[in-house]
């Protein structure tokens, strides 16, 4: 089993700068509700263009709520998101996600056990297991979403290899409760700047002594 304290001291030098992390900066924001839309619109795009969206619908609603989400046509809706990409699937399930949690329902859901709001919130369509894990994270559970980036560099480090819920499982088990957020983040700064999908920085990677997929490699197979 790998060791997360060692992980972390490793990737501490890579840190992040808060708007680095579009979820994150909203969570800042001290509304869970602007925080699960950013999660949202951040799917399949990169930070700066769910910033972009972000600041479209702030600058329209002001503080976001689900009653003012309703409000907005799916038209409209659809083009303050735009910048995100996706903007007719993501304002779908955008507005599915308000009806579902209007009325004081996403504070309710807040309030019970992490496990139990986990369940309940995969209930509402749009909401998948990385989007309720990393809006759980945000709001101090203990819980780590894994997004593409997580995924490939557990694969490789020999973590885990299997399927959404055992890789989650598995980090969960190396890393304190403590340090999941900032293992969250910083995988995903490992992922986007060494572990990367085609050429990896294996040569260069901090890990890459303690990593299953550097130690197969043959000279020359990576930069």
């Amino acid at each position: 089993m790998k060791d997360g304290k060692v992980i972390l001291k490793r990737l501490s030098f890579l840190d992040f700068r808060e708007d680095e992390y579009a979820s994150l900066v909203a969570s800042r924001s001290s509304n869970p509700f602007e925080t699960l839309v950013a999660t949202v619109i951040s799917q399949n795009t990169n930070d700066r263009n769910t910033m972009r969206a972000m600041k479209n619908l702030k600058e329209r609603l002001g503080y976001l709520t689900p009653e003012k989400m309703m409000e907005l046509s799916d038209e409209e809706l659809e083009e303050l998101i735009r910048p995100a990409g996706l903007h007719k699937q993501k304002a779908k399930y955008l507005k599915l996600i308000a009806e579902r949690l209007s009325g004081g329902a996403l504070e309710e859901i807040l309030s019970l056990e992490t496990e139990e709001a986990r369940d309940r919130l995969l209930e509402i369509p749009g909401i998948g297991p990385k989007t309720a894990d990393v809006l759980l994270s945000l709001m101090g559970r203990e819980t780590i979403g894994v997004d593409r980036h997580i995924a490939r560099v557990s694969s490789r480090l020999g973590i885990s290899d299997g399927s959404y819920e055992a890789t989650r499982r598995a980090l969960m088990n190396i890393f304190d409760k403590k340090d999941y957020l900032r293992a969250h983040l910083l995988l995903i700064k490992l992922g986007r700047e060494y572990c990367r999908p085609r050429n990896p920085r294996c040569g260069e990677c901090p890990l890459r002594d303690i990593c299953d997929f550097s130690h197969s490699l043959k000279p020359g197979d990576s930069d």
